[in-house]
């Protein structure tokens, strides 16, 4: 009985005995690839000609002429052609419309003259310049003046109308905030020394019902600087 893998051994033919190899080809130079230096420089060279190496020969520098930096009052480097009206190169010698030459004394009188009117027409511009900021800043300064004036105005009315009310709400106690509604400290240590002085001058040297006023003067006293938040949280 055969087994249930023997059909796999018959999948592919058998191929026979392997041929003999074929040696690779060898190069006509006796496989060298490349030839040897010395052998390339005994090889002729050919003659490259003259013209073709003019332009690998460096060149001389163009020169060109020195001209003094201008200042920005001085007008544009331009030169214009009193002829033909027209703009040049800073170095043209020549008009580029009309030809004619620029270094004569026409051209550079010409020239001078628009410098000229160039330097008046720039200093009339920063005098308007000058004057436009300064008449800005002159309304700026009276804009935020009556800025600070209306704001102050309205400030000083909110605190004349809740002033005292400002004061005391910002002291735990109703007595530290009495107090400070005076502007004098010594002031503020005049009425407290004369306060509890005056109430334990009734509780000692009174007599009857005199006592019994020191007594509610000083009960008062401690009500006045007993802070609101303990006296409420009691009650609760």
């Amino acid at each position: 009985m055969s087994s249930k893998l023997s059909r796999f051994l018959h999948l592919e033919k058998d191929r026979g005995e392997r041929g003999k190899q074929e040696p690779p080809p060898q190069l006509q130079d006796g496989g060298r690839r490349f030839e040897d230096i010395a052998e390339r420089g005994a090889l002729p060279q050919g003659d490259v000609p003259e013209a073709h190496l003019e332009r690998f020969k460096a060149q001389p520098p163009m020169v060109l002429e020195h001209r003094p930096e201008t200042l920005e009052d001085d007008g544009p480097d331009f030169p214009r052609c009193v002829v033909c009206a027209s703009d040049n190169g800073r170095f043209a010698k020549h008009c580029q419309q009309c030809g004619a030459d620029l270094g004569t004394p026409e051209q550079l009188e010409y020239r001078e003259q628009l410098a000229r009117e160039h330097q008046e027409q720039r200093a009339k511009q920063r005098g308007i310049e000058r004057e436009d900021g300064l008449q800005r800043l002159e309304q700026e300064r009276r804009e935020d003046g009556e800025r600070y004036a209306f704001l102050l105005k309205k400030l000083r009315e909110e605190e004349q109308k809740h002033g005292a009310w400002r004061i005391l709400a910002r002291h735990s106690t109703l007595g530290t905030g009495l107090l400070a509604l005076m502007p004098s400290t010594l002031g503020r240590c005049l009425v407290m020394v004369s306060y509890v002085g005056g109430a334990l001058m009734l509780m000692r040297f009174g007599r009857g019902d005199a006592r019994w006023i020191g007594l509610g003067m000083m009960c008062f006293l401690v009500l006045l600087f007993t802070p609101w938040r303990t006296r409420l949280g009691r009650w609760r």
